[in-house]
């Protein structure tokens, strides 16, 4: 097959080969993955180099000089020029497909596949963020007022797009059943994957670890309320707090307010490789998060063959089976009892990383992905 890929259109997550954006992330390693099938695999990207092969992966670039690039990412200036440029980079993407006469269209994102998404050939549409979908709308509104302009103007384009895909990836089956029920019937859930190679098991160094943004959805405040119960109890064990983000200075407050300083370590985001490495001789990791659609982290957790305790949302109950492979809670109580259990059985720790592991390697590799979309693929060429 010859298949096409679009990139988003931005600068800071059409960074292939290297990606650091989950969407982007996904896109790569899938795409390497089918490429290594012996099919023929392009992914248009943002970028000033024309044309590249990497990993038989074609990279073809467009590149656009809009003023979103000499701004960082996330500022309310980025948000003003990034949609302009990504609809430039639709465009010009579209040509370039009609060009290369793919088997099959993946549009990753509603604003940089809007134009791809009228060519008359098999398109499959992956809703990676589902900031778009009614049932996010009091959560978008709640982070920022000016969301509520916003958020019908995502949905109006993302609405075009679903409208015109054959296929609408989910990756989740809330997502999933939230669609068939206003009336999409072509929905196929397929998760996010991880590629396993790097994740172990390193030994035990006692200590309880989050990794994330520090944001009010991350819910990390009410880890370090939850630790200073128990941290007496078990004085062997610290809590390492791992991102970056708007609530920083109340997560750092909150520890000094409890006193326990000196059992919790924040640290700054740090490259992969030192994230790996420190995930691989945690204790349990913990997801308090109140939303999440995939958690790639909690995967990563298991591959590492740790236990996972992490809150029950749409993203985390589809991958953890409760008491088999980790734990899901619902409130502080909740987190406190799973935590005193796991942190004071060592046998059911053991129990716990080895089913978790095994849980990854059987849904959740690249090559077990890759299965699923390529399957998918073939269907809509038959």
């Amino acid at each position: 097959m010859k298949l096409v890929f679009i990139g988003n259109g931005l600068h800071h997550t059409d960074d292939y080969p290297t990606p650091k954006v989950g969407g982007s992330v996904q896109t790569w390693y899938l795409s390497r993955e089918l490429a290594r099938r012996g099919h023929k695999v392009y992914i248009i990207r943002r970028n000033a180099i024309i044309r590249t092969n990497i990993d038989c992966v074609n990279l073809v670039g467009i590149n656009i000089k809009g003023m979103d690039a000499k701004v960082p990412p996330r500022t309310p200036l980025f948000y003003v020029f990034s949609p302009l440029s990504q609809l430039r980079f639709s465009k010009k993407s579209s040509k370039i497909v009609k060009n290369l006469k793919p088997d099959i269209i993946c549009l990753i994102d509603r604003l940089s596949g809007i134009f791809p998404s009228f060519l008359k050939l098999p398109k499959v549409f992956v809703i990676h963020v589902p900031d778009a979908l009614d049932f996010f709308k009091p959560y978008s509104i709640s982070t920022k007022k000016l969301n509520v302009i916003n958020f019908y103007l995502k949905k109006l384009i993302q609405s075009k797009v679903m409208h015109n895909a054959n296929k609408i990836v989910v990756l989740n089956k809330y997502i999933e059943n939230y669609l068939r029920k206003i009336g999409y019937e072509n929905v196929v859930r397929i998760p996010n994957g991880i590629d396993i190679e790097g994740f172990s098991n390193k030994g035990d160094e006692g200590f309880i670890l989050y990794a994330g943004r520090f944001d009010w959805n991350k819910n990390v405040c009410s880890l370090v309320n939850v630790f200073a119960q128990i941290c007496k109890t078990y004085p062997e064990f610290r809590l390492y707090l791992v991102g970056a983000g708007p609530e920083e200075k109340k997560i750092r407050s909150l520890v000094k307010e409890k006193g326990i300083q000196s059992r919790v370590k924040i640290i700054p985001w740090i490259p992969r490789s030192k994230l790996m490495k420190l995930m691989s001789k945690c204790s349990v990791f913990v997801l308090p998060s109140f939303f999440e659609v995939n958690p790639v982290v909690v995967l990563e957790a298991m591959a590492s063959a740790k236990p996972v305790i992490a809150r029950a949302n749409m993203g985390t109950v589809d991958i953890i089976v409760h008491g088999e492979n980790g734990y899901l809670y619902n409130n502080d109580e909740m987190l406190r009892k799973y935590l005193e259990t796991i942190l004071s059985d060592d046998n059911l720790r053991k129990k716990i990383c080895r089913k978790a592991r095994e849980t990854v390697e059987r849904e959740y590799t690249f090559s077990r992905i890759a299965d699923r979309y390529e399957e998918l693929f073939y269907t809509l060429i038959k």
